[in-house]
């Protein structure tokens, strides 16, 4: 009987690719300003502006990526792992001991303190993305782009996760609270466990996979993944403990197809001797040299003055507007869930949360087909143009007071983030007519804290100014929510129009 290693090529592809999708679904710490502003207020007494401002240095943090990406090229992949998780845990551990320990040692944070503590944390997500996408070319080596985006695809969900636990941990109101300090020490801990667990495992190269069959399965148990956890979890009779051990086990699918995975190849050679072994890939050599060629291409067209030129073209200021109209202003939506909740006098924040998880999510994962679907690429500009046209229209749902127009826009916001998201991503160079640089992505990229600061600020100044002059509490629905609203609902209806004329000279482009 072979050792366990050698039936490597069968258990550990399937072990390393939950891995990183586990890591993705711990890393989507973008909710926690939705579910902790009343924590922050109280500890640190700041207002819904400065709120506004960490989410955007966290989100400014992520432009330095391409730091993490130059660091990928000549450090081990587990030291730029290590990097991010000590980045993760400064930024969130450092201030869960502060409000732990704040009546006890009377520590006071300063606001700039505050902002550059969540300006690291939003860094270690690019160092831990990086490390995945590593972890990926590795194991994975024709269809890395197709894992990471799927892999991806999880942090839609990381806010039901995280709430989940905690609703089992300390019950269910204490979403929101004041008290809700564990969601800090969760984004600290969970990706750590996790990361280390995946590094072990990437000690062991896979040789030989059947990468082609792998993937359609994957997408297959994450949509089912994605069902449980949004739809049928919430429904079910279960004590909050029951539901994080159920969540926990279906999030965990990939690990027990290893398994089956590999007790199916042991009876086979048990019981009839047949040893069915992936068929090599002698066109995996040199893969990662490729790589790095495709990537000293990228820095070697930014340095021929490709970047100026982009700059000028209408097609690339068309594709940033759209990406901060559509996108980033769906992100800005979602990071305010707990705004929209006081608004409208809604009390079931953790509900609607699961809902934004839920579009987010699906709106993701479908896209990863498109992503996935070569024949379609091209029809990335239709795509996009066709899932902003209901943005608009859910915004202005907002104005009504009904919780169902709640929910359903949450859904159609949701969904129309994580879709144009993934879209976007995918088909970038075909936007912008030119191959991506590091540069082309971070000028690219910064569209989102751009659009956060000002969309952002837009609603907590509204909420503020309408409030009383101490208390800061919103003075009435029609008062407070509805100009917000009408004005998010007007960007997303500029950003549709914006998203037509570029499908009109995409297509066009085209033709010719």
């Amino acid at each position: 009987m072979d050792s366990p290693f050698g039936y490597r090529q069968y258990i550990l592809p399937w072990l390393i690719l939950g891995g990183i999708a586990l890591l993705q679904a711990m890393n989507g710490t973008r909710f926690i300003y939705a579910a902790c502003f009343k924590l922050i207020h109280k500890y640190y007494g700041i207002s819904r502006v400065q709120l506004n401002n960490l989410i955007v240095a966290s989100e400014s943090a992520r432009l330095l990526e391409f730091i993490s990406s130059f660091a990928s090229e000549h450090l081990p992949a587990w030291m730029i792992l290590i990097i991010g998780l000590i980045f993760g845990s400064i930024g969130y551990g450092v201030q869960f001991l502060c409000i732990i320990y704040h009546d006890e040692f009377a520590f006071n944070l300063s606001y700039q303190q505050i902002l550059l503590l969540n300006f690291i944390a939003g860094n270690s997500i690019c160092w831990i993305n990086t490390y995945c996408e590593l972890v990926a070319i590795r194991n994975f080596k024709h269809s890395h782009e197709n894992i990471m985006a799927l892999a991806s695809s999880y942090s839609g969900f990381s806010g039901k996760i995280y709430t989940c636990f905690v609703e089992g941990l300390k019950g269910k109101k204490l979403l929101g609270s004041s008290n809700s300090s564990i969601f800090f020490l969760l984004c600290c801990v969970a990706p750590a466990m996790i990361g280390l667990v995946l590094a072990m495992l990437n000690c062991v190269e896979v040789t030989e996979c059947e990468e082609a069959k792998m993937f359609p399965f994957m997408l297959v148990i994450a949509i089912a993944t994605g069902v449980y956890a949004t739809i049928i979890e919430p429904y079910t009779q279960l004590s909050p403990k029951l539901r994080v051990v159920s969540l926990v086990l279906v999030v965990m699918l990939p690990f027990v197809v290893a398994l089956l995975v590999t007790a199916n190849q042991l009876i086979l050679e048990i019981l009839w001797g047949i040893k069915v072994m992936p068929e090599p890939d002698r066109s995996c050599q040199g893969l990662k040299n490729t790589i790095k060629d495709d990537k000293r291409k990228k820095e070697s067209n930014t340095e021929d003055g490709d970047t100026k030129n982009l700059v000028k073209t209408v097609d690339f200021w068309l594709f940033y507007l759209i990406n901060m109209c559509g996108t980033t202003l769906g992100m800005v939506y979602l990071s305010n869930l707990d705004i929209i909740c006081d608004l409208k006098g809604y009390h079931e924040a953790s509900f609607l949360m699961a809902t934004s998880s839920f579009s987010l999510f699906f709106g993701k994962i479908f896209s990863v087909i498109f992503s996935w679907e070569k024949s379609i690429k091209s029809k990335a500009a239709t795509s996009v143009m066709l899932i902003m046209m209901p943005m608009p229209l859910a915004f202005f749902l907002l104005i009504g007071n009904s919780n169902a127009c709640l929910y359903i826009s949450t859904g159609i916001i949701g969904t129309g983030t994580g879709a144009i998201n993934v879209i976007i991503a995918a088909s970038t160079s075909e936007f912008i007519g030119s191959p991506v640089s590091f540069v082309h992505q971070t000028i690219v990229g910064s569209n989102v804290p751009i659009g956060i600061l000002l969309f952002g600020y837009l609603a907590a100044h509204s909420y503020q100014r309408e409030g009383e002059h101490d208390r800061k509490i919103c003075m009435g629905v029609l008062k407070c929510h509805q100009l917000i609203f009408t004005v998010w609902g007007s960007i997303s209806f500029i950003g549709t129009m914006l998203s037509f004329v570029l499908y009109l000279r995409m297509r066009r482009k085209h033709s010719q």
